[in-house]
């Protein structure tokens, strides 16, 4: 059985029904599935073996605890871009010689936090980045292993908000100025290798080889100490059912080959994402009403942008399907959410039964960039999270109440 699959006209997540789901923990609710996210975890591992990486899962796709516990049991490390993410995965059991830590914006704060917690790497994207890191670094009396970023001006055939390798990308030093940079005295650091990341939902591999030129380009003209290479991630997801995208090992086998023929042996890190666990989620939600809007139907459900952002922010296609299988006449049919926004729109023109207040559907691969990117807009609590474990469940994050809204603010008068 597929990971979301009809049985018997109910649609399943592995041996659980959804609508067992939806009714007992109500809507909009995000369920995950452990089986396929060990089923992604192997067959990545399997496809790089040869490599012999050190693979981190890029944690921003989804921090839920007890999926990130699933990573950790599962061997993997983590690229943490924030010093809540790396108190997440520390939460998750994670060992400091399997993390990784980038981002553009780090804080003195941050730093302080890496440092302190003797992290396997930090990346650092900028000149004022790698003067303020050295000097915390002195001051703690800590030598931390740092990579320098590169920028190497590729843009991949993916949407412009998730480009992160062109010129004009807040991310990364330019190959130039990162030579630059290495060429400093910097003795409270030790810089070792390089990373790159040109961006999300890469179509093939040609963009990748292309940035690992630069990146090896770069190291041959370094000392042999610098002996690491992070090739960050952005293996591709197929999120409608017709796609289908650039295996693995499609992406492994060219990166082996060009490795095997570098000056110098290379420490490996790799940063897979929502390749391994966005199709091992799906979002459920409740029809509140429908309606005739010009030529097409409008359905209103329980969840909107403010429960999964990416159609709106990224006009992201998510393939969307009644919980209970219909087999009579389909309409074109939009799903819209609650939220007093006209962008908020979780599907177009999809051919869907005729629907009423109360029926329930399932948004699915959102087990990436969905709740990890869910807001509080128009005052909507969060949503549930389960995992689903063969044919067991359990709630591995509770819904937001009205109280949970409240819970920071502080209704106190002004001080005189």
């Amino acid at each position: 059985m597929n990971t979301f699959s009809y049985d018997k006209g109910s649609l399943f997540c592995d041996q659980i029904p959804l609508a067992e789901l939806s009714n007992e923990f109500g809507t909009p609710l995000y369920v995950y599935s452990a089986k396929r996210l060990r089923e992604n975890i192997s067959r990545f591992q399997t496809a790089f073996s040869a490599l012999n990486p050190l693979v981190c899962y890029a944690v921003k796709a989804n921090d839920n605890l007890a999926l990130l516990q699933i990573f950790t049991d599962q061997g993997l490390g983590f690229d943490v871009v924030s010093g809540g993410e790396l108190h997440r995965v520390q939460r998750a059991g994670a060992k400091p010689e399997g993390v990784v830590f980038a981002g553009t914006g780090k804080t003195n704060s941050e730093l302080k936090q890496a440092v302190h917690s003797g992290l396997s790497k930090i990346s650092v994207e900028s000149g004022d980045e790698l003067q303020a890191l050295n000097q915390i670094a002195g001051e703690l009396g800590r030598r931390p292993s740092v990579l320098l970023r590169l920028n190497p001006d590729i843009s991949p055939d993916t949407h412009q908000h998730i480009i992160t390798g062109n010129a004009e990308s807040k991310f990364g030093i330019s190959p130039g100025t990162a030579h630059q940079l290495r060429s400093h005295d910097w003795p409270n650091l030790d810089l070792c290798g390089v990373h790159i990341h040109i961006g999300s939902q890469i179509p093939d591999q040609e963009p990748t080889l292309s940035a690992l030129e630069i990146a090896l380009d770069f190291l041959e003209q370094c000392p042999p100490e610098w002996d690491t290479l992070d090739l960050g991630g952005g293996f591709p997801v197929g999120y409608s059912p017709d796609s289908a995208p650039t295996s693995f090992t499609d992406f492994a086998e060219p990166i082996a080959n060009r490795l095997a023929h570098f000056s110098r042996p290379l420490k490996l890190i790799l940063e897979p994402g929502r390749s391994l666990i966005a199709d091992a989620g799906g979002l459920l939600l409740t029809v509140q009403a429908t309606k005739e809007t010009g030529s097409r139907r409008t359905v209103i459900v329980d969840g909107g942008m403010n429960t999964l952002l990416r159609p709106a922010l990224y006009d992201a296609y998510h393939h969307i399907l009644p919980i209970d299988e219909v087999n009579e006449k389909l309409f074109l049919t939009d799903v819209a959410g609650p939220v007093c926004e006209s962008a908020d729109y979780l599907g177009r023109e999809r051919h869907l039964p005729a629907l009423e207040r109360g029926d329930s559907l399932a948004v699915l691969t959102t087990g990436a960039y969905g709740y990890s990117m869910a807001s509080h807009y128009n005052a909507h609590p969060l949503p549930a999270e389960v995992l689903v474990d063969g044919d067991s469940y359990r709630l591995i994050r509770r819904r937001e109440t009205y109280a949970d809204l409240d819970g920071r603010d502080i209704t106190t008068q002004n001080r005189k």
